[in-house]
């Protein structure tokens, strides 16, 4: 599973609120049976929340905010419905990880 990939929600209690989420964990530790990933809310009806630990990507004609401080682990298994890749959006969500996990 490629980091960055993106996929449908599995989890239905909070798919209408995070319809999708992102695979951020490396591509070096995809045989584990679980990976990290970030939920992400579509921007409209959001306020301005956009900042470096929220980065604002883009997938067709949507945005959606990659919220970085709420990451989970999600079984590989459940993680079917693949939709988009963000690679294009590396460096935006790199640098959220690096400050949230070492301030830079």
């Amino acid at each position: 599973m490629p980091q960055f990939d993106v996929y449908i929600n599995p989890v239905p209690s909070s798919r209408r609120r995070y319809p999708l989420v992102v695979m951020l964990q490396s591509d070096l530790l995809s045989e584990r049976s679980s990976q990290v990933v970030a939920p992400m809310a579509p921007r409209r009806g959001l306020s301005d929340t956009s900042n470096r630990l929220s980065p604002v990507v883009s997938i067709d004609d949507d945005q959606y905010v990659v919220l970085v401080t709420s990451l989970v682990t999600l079984p590989i298994r459940e993680l079917q419905k693949r939709v988009a890749n963000l690679s294009r959006h590396r460096d935006v969500l790199l640098g959220a990880v690096d400050l949230l996990f070492y301030g830079v």
